[in-house]
């Protein structure tokens, strides 16, 4: 097995699922995770149809059976790892600090940080072994406050933090954390859906707006980015928090088909 292995979290819908088909598309083997059977098995047939080598995976990453299991069978079935891509994330609890939910800020942060840090440290051994990459996928909120979002922007902010560290602890491994804009996605539904409850009206507003003005990016555009990331990110970006759109990213798309 020549072609790369590539780990793919939240890989059921939205970027994460347009990221996998476009890594497939470019020759890489995909191993796909998220929480939902059905729609993950029919994101991998589509990969299967096209011609893709793909493993779909279902289990939640929080928990440290299911990245234990991610890593084994990959290796076991393909030989081999050369990028982990942590995509699966939530949004909820959208909530002011002064009324949120503790337990719901500990079950946020198990997704979005621990679940990442439990994956990478069962993949690091192959990782170094490949000189591969991990793409830890971040979000504006990281450096931006949006009042509603602590939960879920303090987990970006600790997850670009995480990056840095990772680059610094294994320079055999590059590792980035990805901006990838406003998508239009289901996270974007529940925005629309919950924020008006936990967010100031003009924020809330804000996001509404982008919608209704189709100023949402459609999957596969950051989707580009972030499996090209996957497969071709320079030592250079080792531990940096780029955007989708950052012309060092766009210069790795040329001579690729997408």
């Amino acid at each position: 097995m020549n072609s790369p292995v590539i780990i793919i979290t939240g890989a059921s819908r939205g970027l994460g699922a347009a990221a996998a088909k476009i890594a497939a598309r470019l020759g890489a083997t995909v191993v796909l995770n998220a929480r939902s059977v059905d729609a993950l098995e029919k994101v991998a047939a589509e990969i299967r149809v096209a011609g893709g080598q793909v493993l779909a995976l279902p289990g939640d990453v929080s928990q440290p059976d299911v990245c234990h299991q991610l890593v084994s069978e990959s290796v076991a079935r393909f030989g081999r790892l050369d990028a982990v891509v942590n995509n699966a994330g939530v949004i909820r609890p959208i909530a002011p600090i002064s009324t949120a939910n503790p337990d719901e800020w500990q079950r946020l942060f198990e997704i979005n940080l621990v679940g990442p840090l439990r994956l990478i440290q069962a993949a690091l051994p192959h990782l170094r072994e490949s000189r591969g990459r991990v793409v830890n996928v971040s979000s504006g909120a990281a450096v931006k406050v949006v009042q509603g979002w602590g939960a879920y922007s303090a987990s970006k902010a600790a997850l670009n933090h995480f990056t840095q560290t990772l680059a610094a602890e294994e320079p055999l491994v590059t590792s980035l954390a990805l901006r990838p804009g406003a998508i239009d996605t289901e996270m974007q539904v529940t925005i629309r859906a919950d924020g008006e409850r936990g967010m100031t009206p003009e924020a809330h507003g804000q996001f509404s707006g982008l919608y209704r003005e189709q100023k949402l990016l459609r999957p596969e555009v950051p989707g580009r980015a972030l499996a090209t990331l996957a497969l071709h990110a320079p030592p250079e970006l080792n531990g940096e928090f780029v955007s989708w759109d950052d012309s060092r990213v766009q210069a790795l798309y040329a001579g690729a088909s997408y």
